[in-house]
């Protein structure tokens, strides 16, 4: 049975905002969270992927990682951020250009050096197990990121068939792993319930 890796938590995820130095990390963190979307499909955006008039990200098959078309749905709180940030930008341009490489967008290697360092800056990242090559794994990242929208999205009564949209599975079973989330999180989720 696949697993949910390890969660972090409401206060990490705002210890990390706290962490970023500027608008743009902050922006990445936010999206990330926000939005559900994977490393690869968040920095190959482009301006004219977002229709903030729908509140709505195309994402092209061909930026996806199961290779099919698919619309996310862009969380209000930060229609105003993403409206400010591509102000600067030409429709054809990436949503998250490269600093080092003109007409390019940020690596997805360098989404999680940003991720890690300031996971690191925020005091919040820890070392929770090995891969089978003996690689650390760590808390946070730009994937438990996208695990927090899953948790917090069904936690907020989305329906698992949204939520399996808005992340891009194709099937239902990976996407009802969220439901399994560990006892500290299911203690959280009963605090306020009564029979």
């Amino acid at each position: 049975m696949t697993t949910i890796p390890k969660l972090i938590t409401e206060a990490e995820y705002h210890k990390l905002l706290d962490a970023c130095k500027n608008d743009r990390d902050r922006l990445l963190i936010r999206l990330l969270a926000g939005s559900g979307m994977r490393a690869g499909e968040l920095v190959s955006l482009k301006v004219e992927d977002v229709v903030l008039s729908e509140g709505i990200i195309h994402l092209k098959a061909h930026r996806t990682k199961t290779k099919t078309y698919r619309d996310v749905i862009i969380p209000p709180s930060l229609k105003n951020v993403l409206e400010t940030h591509m102000q600067s930008l030409e429709l054809n341009d990436y949503l998250f250009k490269s600093r080092k490489k003109p007409n390019s967008h940020i690596t997805t290697a360098r989404l999680r050096q940003i991720v890690h360092k300031l996971a690191d800056e925020a005091g919040i990242q820890r070392v929770y197990g090995k891969d089978k090559n003996g690689k650390e794994k760590y808390v946070v990242s730009v994937h438990s990121l996208r695990h927090l929208h899953a948790v917090k999205s069904l936690d907020s009564g989305v329906p698992l068939n949204d939520l399996q949209a808005q992340l891009g599975h194709s099937n239902l079973k990976t996407t009802s792993v969220y439901l399994q989330a560990d006892v500290n999180h299911r203690r959280k989720s009963y605090e306020n319930v009564e029979f």
